[in-house]
């Protein structure tokens, strides 16, 4: 059986010594700063969601595509750059990246706030996705390796904590920030986050890099990675409005399918390739990259899904949807770091088999009592809460196993194929719950929603069975 613990010399791992501090305290102080990445990146989600429309209204109408696309060019950018910048961060320094990327994020929503026509804003909208493109790979990375392994678990029980507590904050601070100061607001908080969270990483955080990694990365790798993964990305935003059989759809498909096989092949063959697949090598982290990329998938299906049924079937507001489906946000808050600790103590598969099929039971709750007639307290709210409760089991455990079961140096490429996975799981989850929500009617979409539950709750058994199958502990 495979250690947990990653074998780590002075030969192959460099880290600049810790400021001066109490030991057992600094490295948490350092998450909490590394945190502000999740936090800020989850908030944007939250704000934008709601600030679009307002956003869209305040320019000509000819111009409301340019705005859409600023949001699909956020996640294109921040798709495909993640393991470029993942390598990068081990090679150059992972503190080194992170401040880079929070100053291109910090910058970025600072130009949005003042954009002065639509095609500024897609600018910095692209801008914007290629800074959380850096963070992303590089924050968890950076600390997970000063925290004692016995509390690892914890740690990331704690990071999604904190990115929970953001989703929670965003739909309700951006309607208050909308409607006393207008929809630039909102981007003028992030702004001001950003700075506040670059000046603590300057002073905290400890730089940690690999010395011996290769300064020149083999060019075809790079370009065919992030055109492969563009591709694919661009697909799972565009399918339904392009049409899924459209000529633009079925061009990235094969120009992906190419690219995807230059890809492999490049990196197979390079001495100096963009993602070392040795990595996958690792049947522990390979079963749980994949696993997360299915319970991605299956949680943003869910969630999206939710509001339609509230919106369209039952007719509620914005607002007051909002607020009906905000539990399951609070909920999570406050059950990641407990479930981080449990993880800790009794290991990762179990957490991560019982998370794969509790939801399963909060959607066979719906299928029986929820209908299209109203009915929130004793139909809706307790599924939604068990969904949320299993979904908070595995979502930030199967992270914890991918990035505890590889050696240190690696973390940064390791952890953005990750959250590769994670980021296209979360877009093609939005595409399934929008292309099956849909209908000519109430009814047709009622059924096309509870046939949607029936998809979702599988996707969640089969995710956990890919770790339950494995030896990880």
């Amino acid at each position: 059986m495979e250690s947990f613990e990653p074998e780590v010399t002075e030969k192959n791992f460099q880290e600049i010594p810790p400021r001066k501090g109490k030991p057992e305290i600094r490295p948490w102080i350092s998450l909490l700063v590394a945190s502000s990445s999740i936090f800020l990146m989850t908030l944007d989600l939250g704000l934008t969601a709601v600030s679009l429309p307002e956003i869209r209204a305040d320019f000509d109408a000819s111009k409301k595509q340019i705005i859409n696309w600023g949001a699909t060019s956020y996640l294109v950018a921040m798709t495909s750059l993640l393991l470029l910048f993942g390598r990068l961060a081990d090679r150059y320094g992972r503190r080194k990246l992170f401040l880079i990327g929070l100053s291109i994020t910090t910058m970025a929503v600072s130009l949005a706030a003042f954009t002065p026509n639509p095609e500024v804003f897609l600018i910095a909208r692209t801008f914007q996705g290629a800074g959380v493109a850096i963070l992303v790979p590089t924050a968890l990375a950076m600390v997970l390796g000063d925290i004692p392994q016995r509390h690892q678990g914890a740690a990331v029980g704690l990071w999604g904590s904190i990115g929970a507590t953001a989703g929670v904050l965003g739909p309700i601070s951006s309607g208050t920030l909308i409607e006393i100061f207008g929809w630039r607001a909102t981007f003028a908080l992030l702004a001001i986050l950003g700075v506040l969270a670059l000046v603590a990483g300057i002073r905290v955080l400890n730089e940690s890099y690999l010395p011996e990694a290769p300064e020149n990365l083999d060019l075809m790798s790079v370009l065919s990675g992030i055109i492969s993964i563009g591709s694919v990305t661009l697909i799972l935003l565009q399918g339904n409005d392009w049409g899924w059989f459209s000529k633009k759809i079925i061009f990235l498909f094969f120009l992906g399918l190419l690219v995807t096989c230059i890809f492999f092949i490049s990196c197979k063959r390079s001495r100096n390739p963009l993602l070392d697949l040795e990595l996958f090598n690792n049947h522990k982290y390979r079963q749980a990259t994949i696993a997360a990329g299915i319970h991605q998938v299956a949680f943003f299906a869910f969630f999206f899904s939710s509001p339609i049924l509230l919106s369209e079937i039952w007719g509620w507001s914005p607002i007051k949807t909002g607020f009906t489906v905000a539990p399951a946000m609070v909920l999570a808050v406050l059950v990641q770091t407990p479930f981080g600790i449990l993880a800790d103590r009794f290991g990762y598969r179990k957490l991560i088999l019982y998370g794969g099929f509790v939801p399963s039971l909060g959607f066979a709750w719906w299928l029986i009592f929820v209908d299209p007639e109203p009915n929130y307290l004793s139909a809706f709210l307790p599924g939604l809460l068990v969904v949320s409760l299993g979904s908070a089991m595995v979502g930030i455990t199967t992270t914890g196993v991918a990035l505890t079961v590889v050696d240190t140096q690696k973390l940064g490429i390791a952890n953005a194929m990750h959250q590769v996975s994670r980021r296209l799981g979360t877009t093609m989850g939005v595409a399934l719950a929008v292309g099956l929500s849909s209908g000519s009617n109430e009814s047709e979409i009622f059924e096309n929603i509870k046939a949607l539950w029936w998809i979702v709750a599988l996707m969640y058994a089969i995710g956990s069975l890919f770790v339950w199958k494995s030896d990880v502990e």
